[in-house]
């Protein structure tokens, strides 16, 4: 399975692979094993990425309109 990043050299990817390489290292996991490992941990801080977003996008729409959140 592949999957693509926009940006490979960003730091939040960066890190993150290196945080992967090492558990895959320390627990010697098959190949087809990690790579499922991997696309899991990307779908998963993508969909964390784009939750993020659309709360970051509706606070500053209540900003603009004067509203306070609780």
């Amino acid at each position: 399975m592949n999957y693509q990043v926009k940006n490979p050299n960003a730091k939040w990817y960066v890190d993150l692979m290196e945080r992967y390489r090492g558990l895959i290292s320390k627990f010697g996991m098959p190949e087809d094993l990690a790579s499922e490992l991997k696309v899991f941990l990307l779908e998963v801080a993508r969909e964390q990425y784009m939750a993020g977003n659309r709360s970051g996008i509706r606070w500053a729409r209540e900003q603009a309109e004067g509203k306070v959140i609780a």
